[in-house]
């Protein structure tokens, strides 16, 4: 299932702490370490950590085509994952 960079984007805005692209029942879903613990995110495969994000791209400042080519890698391992 492909990775849109729209959610990539989200994670690196996020405030959560630990933020997490995590893939639920379908959907990409940006969720903190204690919403990871949650009923409603149980079962979700985790995509990329918002600094596993960082460290693909090379850090600050991050290129659209830094991002594309963050979400081509990330689909393909969520493809071989099963997701």
């Amino acid at each position: 299932m492909p990775v849109p960079v729209d959610d990539l984007k989200l994670l690196l805005q996020s405030t959560r702490p630990e933020a997490t692209l995590v893939l639920v029942a379908g959907s990409y879903v940006v969720a903190g370490s204690a919403e990871l613990a949650t009923k409603a995110l149980r079962g979700a495969l985790p995509v990329v950590t918002r600094e596993e994000l960082l460290e693909r791209v090379g850090g600050w400042p991050v290129t659209d085509r830094d991002l594309d080519e963050a979400a081509a890698t990330l689909s393909s391992a969520v493809d071989n994952l099963g997701g």
